[in-house]
């Protein structure tokens, strides 16, 4: 990884750590949009003060909380998620190999588990696009032959469930590839106390990327918050 940049991210502690950038209009952007205009703060929901709640009874149960992060990026919401909840296991899926190699290195010492790949309904392989939107804008499709690993995430929560983890929040943004996520073997949502989701038929008209999530949150008992580009659903 050529020409990077460095910035410090402040902890809860007083110290800092260091955060790793390719200084792009992308990677620029992630880091206001989570770091300065905290796009995945609980604090503006009503309902926050009972999520922090609900993530202290875990941990007092002896349990660890579990937190997905699906479409890690450079590691920016990881390390936010981590900071916001110490403690917390968080897996994250990136499919895109800069992207991840990044994502390793700003992760660094965290509780995490990575996955260079994609995640949806079943397990699969995909191929990348890149539609020319930049570093946070890769897009995935099907494809049996492809060349990037899709994960089952219902698999994947049923696994973490098994080793004793327990269902915290999941983070969502895959850039359209939540059509094919929502489309079956989704009961791993309601297990959730919060799901956090950008939502992309904005960026894919016509599309109705966001038509499998809203079926299936519709069969749940939970609050739809909508705040800036995200979907907040908390579990009633």
């Amino acid at each position: 990884m050529n020409s990077l940049c460095k910035i410090q991210i402040g902890l809860t502690n007083g110290s800092a750590r260091d955060f790793l950038h390719r200084g792009t209009r992308a990677d620029l952007g992630v880091l206001k949009q989570i770091f300065q205009d905290k796009d995945y703060s609980i604090d503006k929901l009503r309902r926050g003060g009972e999520l922090v709640a609900k993530f202290n009874a875990i941990t007092r149960a002896g349990k660890t909380p579990l937190v997905i992060d699906a479409g890690a990026n450079i590691g920016a919401s990881a390390l936010w998620l981590s900071i916001a909840f110490p403690g917390a296991h968080t897996v994250c899926f990136e499919p895109e190999s800069s992207n991840f190699e990044l994502l390793k290195s700003n992760t660094t010492g965290l509780n995490v588990d990575l996955h260079e790949a994609a995640v949806g309904s079943v397990d699969g392989r995909v191929d990348l696009l890149d539609p020319g939107e930049g570093e946070w804008g890769y897009q995935t499709a099907t494809n049996p032959g492809g060349a990037i690993n899709l994960f089952s995430l219902d698999r994947v929560v049923t696994c973490k469930k098994a080793l004793g983890y327990e269902p915290f929040i999941a983070k969502i943004d895959i850039e359209g590839g939540e059509g094919e996520l929502f489309s079956g073997h989704t009961d791993w949502v309601n297990e959730f106390p919060l799901l956090i989701i950008e939502l992309h038929d904005w960026l894919l008209p016509g599309k109705g990327t966001s038509a499998n999530f809203l079926k299936t949150i519709s069969q749940f008992d939970r609050d739809f918050v909508h705040i800036g580009e995200n979907i907040f659903s908390i579990k009633n």
